[in-house]
């Protein structure tokens, strides 16, 4: 805050910057990108949380509130798997977690009988700001001012939830810089269009002249023909963000950027001995794999291909390679 006074930052963007480089401790927030072998000897500490997909929110709120230090990147564990937390875990987990918040407890009023879980919804809110996680968007301006805002209030819910906030120092950040709050304000900006979404997902082609290059082009002109069905409503329940989602474990673009640029990389489509063209990804390398034609083998008719495609962005446990 300080540092932003004077320095004379008031893009909200840029005071989200300064105050993750400072509040933000331990390991890097993708992984071991972005530091130096040396930065990572002398501090890859994280706050390490067991959720279960099957009960998100309830987990978290066991979970949260035993870190001892929540200043320290949080590294996410889903029961059961054993993927090892580099970015994607993490996302997935702020992206689930808030839904449940939201819907729980904002959609149909304050739950002021539960006044004190809001104390640790507020520091899974204030988490996923800075640690690249999905925004909390959900609140309206009355809402916002009483929690992050100089507005006083009598519910013990935005006073806890302010509290809450206040553990990392997001509430003093905004009540010193008002600008800040644009952040959590619902911007039609962030909308994903297929032009953002094509342009978020680059792909990486092999080299001109050769056969692997001439599969890959038809198969990435495809794959652009289905974004822009599912970019018209006309894939059902599957959205662009249910793709962006499926590379990358949340459903928009974070603040701050990707720190690892979301790409598309083409594969064989001989899996074990078999023929797929399931697209899997890496959520923590931000990466999409869709499967190309090997040999004789002739890519499926469109609307198989697109079924297949249906059916892999629509279930998040393809994304989880």
């Amino acid at each position: 805050m300080t540092y932003c006074k004077e320095q004379n930052i008031s893009d909200p963007t840029e005071i989200l910057r300064c105050a993750q480089k400072l509040i933000v401790k331990g390991k890097s927030l993708n992984g071991f990108t972005g530091r130096s072998i040396a930065d990572e000897l002398t501090d890859d500490r994280t706050s390490f949380i067991l959720i279960s997909r099957h009960n998100v929110l309830g987990t978290a709120l066991e979970e949260i509130p035993c870190i001892e230090d929540v200043q320290l990147t949080l590294e996410v564990s889903f029961y059961g798997e054993n993927a090892q937390d580099a970015g994607g875990p993490r996302r997935e987990f702020f992206r689930l977690c808030l839904q449940e918040i939201k819907e729980k407890y904002f959609d149909n009023g304050l739950k002021e009988h539960l006044s004190e879980d809001y104390r640790i919804i507020g520091v899974i809110m204030a988490l996923s700001v800075l640690q690249n996680g999905k925004m909390p968007r959900f609140l309206d301006e009355d809402q916002l001012q009483a929690v992050l805002g100089s507005s006083k209030t009598s519910s013990s819910c935005f006073t806890n939830l302010s509290q809450g906030f206040d553990k990392l120092s997001l509430g003093e950040i905004a009540r010193n810089l008002p600008t800040f709050l644009h952040l959590f304000r619902p911007c039609s900006y962030g909308s994903l269009t297929r032009r953002k979404l094509v342009h978020l997902l680059k792909p990486k082609f092999s080299e001109d002249g050769c056969n692997q290059r001439r599969h890959e082009n038809i198969v990435y002109t495809v794959f652009s023909k289905y974004c822009r069905e599912a970019a018209g409503g006309k894939r059902g329940n599957v959205t662009l963000e249910h793709i962006l989602q499926f590379t990358t474990a949340t459903d928009e673009e974070p603040v701050l950027g990707f720190v690892e640029e979301p790409s598309i990389h083409f594969v064989s489509s001989i899996s074990s001995g078999q023929w797929s063209f399931i697209p899997t990804a890496n959520t923590c390398g931000n990466t999409l794999y869709l499967p190309c034609p090997d040999g004789d083998t002739a890519l499926p008719a469109e609307n198989e291909l697109f079924e297949v495609y249906d059916m892999a962005f629509s279930n998040a446990y393809f994304g989880n390679a």
